[in-house]
């Protein structure tokens, strides 16, 4: 499916079924959130490629893939700035940019990913996989003692549950890129247990070593 988006060029990413919250003090954003508001209240949440080069009109290039955010929190503050919060309902690719608006506006279609395996010989299906995922947030979360961050709903979608799994983890903008731009969920799901199994391994390795009474976010 394809949609018209205002763009939200920044170093941030946001990755389906999960929220992020932003302040919007520029003019041109401000017209674009105004415009949003009075529309789909969808706004194009988008990276820019550093190495890429600038168009024409010198604007610098994008990332092929963003993620469209839904307006589900607005606050207006007196001086005509805004605090928002989007949650992420489905990832895109730029087909075309537009022009005629203080703002990046661009042509984009849906970008879903493959799904998990039902199941496949020698290894986890998606039941496997949720399971796993969802095992391992709750053991590191009570390992580094934030027991608020144990439980993944078990209502979220495949691609909601990894997705929000990789939000806790605190990842840079460009590990969740990298998350966003692979094409399939079982990829997505492998990269963020290992990493899950890489922290959590740093935290059994300096378990021992922690002064009693000392916050084991500290490790």
């Amino acid at each position: 499916m394809n949609h018209v988006l205002p763009l939200f060029p920044l170093d941030a990413v946001l990755l389906p079924e999960t929220h992020l919250p932003f302040h919007v003090f520029e003019p041109r954003y401000r017209a674009m959130l105004a415009d949003a508001l009075a529309g789909t209240r969808l706004i194009g949440l988008h990276t820019l490629d550093p190495a890429a080069p600038a168009l024409s009109d010198g604007r610098p290039g994008l990332l092929p893939f963003g993620c469209a955010g839904e307006i589900v929190e607005h606050e207006a503050l007196p001086d005509g700035r805004s605090n928002i919060v989007l949650h992420g309902v489905f990832r895109y690719r730029v087909e075309a940019e537009r022009t005629g608006r203080a703002y990046r506006v661009a042509e984009v279609e849906e970008a879903p990913v493959l799904p998990l395996p039902a199941g496949r010989e020698g290894g986890p299906g998606r039941r496997d996989l949720r399971r796993l995922l969802s095992r391992s947030v709750d053991r590191l979360a009570v390992s580094v003692g934030r027991t608020e961050a144990r439980h993944l709903s078990g209502t979220l979608s495949d691609e909601g549950l990894v997705n929000e799994a990789a939000t806790r983890l605190g990842l840079g903008a460009e590990d969740r890129y990298a998350l966003l731009a692979m094409r399939s969920l079982e990829e997505r799901y492998d990269w963020v247990l290992d990493h899950l199994r890489s922290l959590q391994a740093r935290v059994d390795l300096l378990a021992p070593f922690r002064r009693d009474g000392l916050d084991p976010r500290w490790n």
